[in-house]
């Protein structure tokens, strides 16, 4: 994890004029991520659910009744250098197939269900670069 952005302890409650967007959602979605930042506080992505879109901020909650827009912590991920990509830090070419296969009588099986548990044992980046075929 890469902090991008951590509000200066000097600030009290004044809003930070170089703090990133919190881009709420409107409906209160949130991305679900979430870091510990070095004081070993615990944050969750305030932003709504954002595919392709790595920099998670997290808004304060001063009046307890959620995030009201004034960023606490931004983080990314470095999932590939540019060694690995030819210069584009968010993308990694593919380097491993593993091939799953069953025969027509294994029926039930829910290729959906498969995509969600292979997705699940990667970082929340890297799933950007798994690619999944399915074919019958």
């Amino acid at each position: 994890m890469i902090i991008t952005y951590q509000r200066p302890d000097t600030l009290g409650y004044a809003l930070d004029p170089d703090a990133p967007d919190a881009a709420l959602s409107v409906d209160g979605s949130e991305c679900g991520a979430e870091t510990i930042d070095t004081d070993g506080i615990q944050w969750r992505c305030t932003r709504a659910p954002h595919p392709g879109r790595d920099e998670h901020p997290a808004a304060y909650e001063r009046d307890g009744d959620g995030p009201d827009g004034a960023v606490a912590i931004a983080w990314t991920y470095q999932y590939a250098g540019c060694d690995q990509t030819g210069g584009d830090t968010d993308n990694a070419a593919p380097v491993h197939t593993i091939t799953v296969s069953f025969p027509d009588r294994a029926i039930g099986v829910n290729a959906e269900k498969i995509r969600a548990a292979i997705l699940d044992l990667f970082w929340e980046g890297d799933a950007d670069d798994v690619q999944i075929i399915v074919s019958t």
